[in-house]
């Protein structure tokens, strides 16, 4: 359960790193459009700090870590959020701070983020999975 608070704890910190770094690059670039790097933190606090906040409360009551999925859950989902969390702040960053990229590039950013929230989904799978197993015990 230790292990799922520092996980919530880091992804919290990282989260509000992530709204005080987009929120000061907007003002310092004078940037007023739509960009990646405003949902990082949103990502980061609900998928990072809030999932691994509940999960020590599900380990509790459904004795989750027993199960080998769950072990699988913890190392796809943080799999998944991490590489998400990256490409959407590069993507951010090159948006913010109109960075020359070519188009190519571009799109390898947008196709790994999205390939991260895949990853994600899968951890979700084994969450669930987990969850039906402690439930049917």
């Amino acid at each position: 359960m230790k292990k799922m608070i520092r996980i919530s704890a880091a992804y919290l910190i990282f989260g509000l790193a992530a709204g005080i770094f987009y929120r000061e690059a907007s003002v310092y670039t004078g940037y007023t459009g739509y960009s990646s790097l405003s949902l990082v933190h949103g990502h980061a606090l609900a998928l990072g700090a809030l999932v691994f906040l509940l999960v020590p409360v599900l380990m509790q009551v459904f004795q989750l870590h027993q199960h080998k999925s769950f072990r699988r859950f913890v190392c796809i989902y943080n799999t998944g959020l991490v590489m998400s969390l990256v490409f959407m702040t590069a993507r951010g960053i090159v948006q913010l701070f109109a960075l020359p990229v070519s188009n190519a590039v571009d799109h390898m950013i947008a196709g790994f983020a999205g390939i991260g929230h895949i990853i994600l989904t899968a951890g979700l799978y084994f969450l669930f999975r987990s969850l039906l197993a402690a439930v049917k015990e």
